[in-house]
């Protein structure tokens, strides 16, 4: 019981932010990274977990705004099932497993904030270590803003 319940809390923060990516559009690059660790099962069975995981990613991307939060959440349910499952036949991946978690969810050293964007393929990433003020003029992403006259 010790090893399920293990490997229940390596997996449930790795299923978590998985499920938070793929609400986000970073599907695509977290991919590869769960096919290599999942690699144990033989292509045949990696293969068709990550078509599973295609059409799940794909019902979030078109489910509507009110049904993201539910659809995301069962996403992630499904995720810690499967991962969890993978560590038991495979305990000695835990530390595989870990090491895809964003490095954002990493505690700090120092016990500073640490700011981090990753797998951020189709979208814009501001950061900032306090308050942000865009000002009047809004935020410029390296495109001159509009003449107003024209």
């Amino acid at each position: 019981m010790a090893a399920e319940l293990d490997a229940m809390a390596v997996a449930a923060p790795v299923a978590s932010a998985l499920a938070v990516e793929m609400a986000r559009g970073g599907w695509a690059a977290l991919r590869g990274a769960l096919a290599r660790f999942l690699r144990r099962d033989g292509e045949p069975a990696v293969g068709r977990q990550l078509e599973l995981l295609d059409t799940a990613e794909q019902t979030l991307a078109e489910a509507a705004e009110a049904d993201r939060d539910g659809v995301r959440r069962q996403l992630e349910q499904r995720l810690l099932l499967q991962l969890a499952a993978y560590l038991d036949r495979y305990p000695d991946m835990n530390d595989e497993l870990a090491a895809l978690l964003p490095a954002s969810q990493d505690a700090s050293p120092t016990g500073a904030s640490t700011l981090t964007a990753q797998n951020n393929v189709y979208s814009q990433v501001v950061q900032a270590s306090g308050n942000l003020d865009a000002g009047s003029g809004g935020i410029n992403y390296g495109i001159p803003p509009r003449n107003p006259r024209a």
